[in-house]
């Protein structure tokens, strides 16, 4: 039997997913104000430092491509609970064992990035399978909210740490502490799942249905626009960390965290983008949320800082904006296995964040902030033309059959 809305099972599922969301994004996102440290400690440009976020970006993709069908023979708990106790053990290794080798440091957070995936990859269907359709609505919406939360606190849980106590180790260890303690409140509250037929995983079949999606232009267009946003939005807050960490503004780990506070201006956009795309169609956010990432991208040209904050809070209204739409996008034109498009949906989430970095940095080497501005608008227009014309076209205009 389901759990109804508000019941005292209701708050208790509810309540331990929430928390294994903020494990999974405070062990995340706890690097990116870190990363003018790494660069300086390890000697490497701001690129090699940037892979401390995007080797673990790269690893949940990976994860999301088969822990997501895996879960249907093993079971949604068993792969939450495996994933949030592996994931700060990961972070206290990192942290107490001071590898010599950054790039040893990159190879465990890839393998961390894996674990990372269990979380997101299992969360919803899990929820799903406890809740009755009422309830599932009032998690779901708990669940993202506490994916924002996750991914603000870590970030500003690193860069405190880090300047109160010393160095980016003692970051590591902090939210590692902070998480162990978080994943024993999950084993308590997260319930059995309710018993149901276990599938056996076919590898062939899971790959059947990725095919199926990417050959649906509706759903390819869709992919690339969070990918391309995504992958801008999270990389242009990366390099902007460097900015801030030099002259003139020479600001510290701990006030270049609150940078992240901006994505609150994401919060309310995405709970209103609903509303507005039920009005006026979802086609329409997407393209508005794009074009105000690329406005925001051009005012944050102008050097006061406090330009620069507003850029940034209107680049994530923007982005979130489109993002929840994009993401309901491939729910709404999935014609079968919805489940694994939205698992190629998030995918191409990560797999822009992890790349975007690396397609900046010979922007960012030739003429700095400008050029990082630069390839941002170029992108961002770029999608958006390309959704423009693609998304709502019927499929046998864009596939013409064969003569």
């Amino acid at each position: 039997m389901k759990y109804q809305q508000n019941s005292k099972g209701f708050w208790q599922v509810t309540a331990a997913v929430s928390t294994a969301s903020l494990v999974t994004f405070f062990n995340l996102y706890l690097v990116q104000p870190l990363l003018p440290i790494f660069a300086q400690n390890y000697a490497i440009s701001p690129l090699a430092a940037s892979a401390m976020l995007s080797a673990a970006m790269l690893g949940m993709a990976l994860g999301l491509l088969f822990l997501a069908s895996l879960s249907d023979a093993v079971g949604r708990r068993k792969i939450l609970l495996v994933s949030i106790a592996v994931v700060p053990c990961l972070s206290l290794f990192i942290g107490l064992a001071h590898p010599q080798s950054f790039y040893a440091i990159i190879a465990l957070r890839f393998l961390q990035g894996v674990c990372l995936a269990g979380v997101p990859a299992v969360a919803i269907a899990y929820l799903a399978e406890q809740l009755d359709s009422r309830a599932l609505i009032k998690a779901v919406g708990i669940f993202i909210a506490a994916n924002s939360l996750g991914g603000i606190g870590g970030r500003l849980l690193g860069g405190w740490s880090a300047d109160l106590l010393g160095s980016w180790q003692m970051a590591f260890i902090v939210v590692a502490l902070l998480s162990l303690l978080m994943v024993v409140l999950v084993f308590v509250l997260l319930p059995q799942e309710s018993a149901h037929t276990r599938q056996t995983w076919r590898l062939c079949s899971s790959l059947a249905n990725y095919k199926r999606h990417l050959r649906n232009p509706q759903l390819v267009c869709a992919y690339l626009v969070g990918g391309v946003a995504f992958g801008v939005f999270i990389n242009q807050f990366s390099y902007l960390t460097f900015i801030l960490a030099d002259a003139p503004y020479s600001l510290p780990a701990s006030l270049t965290s609150l940078l992240f506070l901006s994505y609150l201006g994401g919060t309310f956009t995405a709970s209103s983008a609903g509303r507005i795309a039920q009005r006026y169609g979802s086609k329409l956010c997407i393209l508005l949320g794009l074009l105000v990432m690329a406005v925001a991208s051009a005012l944050s040209l102008f050097e006061p800082l406090w330009m620069i904050l507003l850029a940034m809070v209107v680049s994530s209204m923007g982005f979130f904006f489109s993002h929840a739409q994009a993401s309901a996008w491939v729910n709404q034109h999935a014609t079968k296995a919805k489940a694994s498009a939205s698992a190629l949906y998030t995918i191409s989430y990560y797999v822009g964040a992890a790349g975007g970095g690396v397609l900046m940095q010979p922007f960012y080497s030739a003429w700095g902030w400008q050029g990082i501005v630069a390839f941002n608008v170029s992108a961002l227009l770029g999608v958006t033309l390309l959704a423009y014309f693609i998304l709502e076209k019927p499929t046998d205009q864009l596939h013409p059959a064969n003569p």
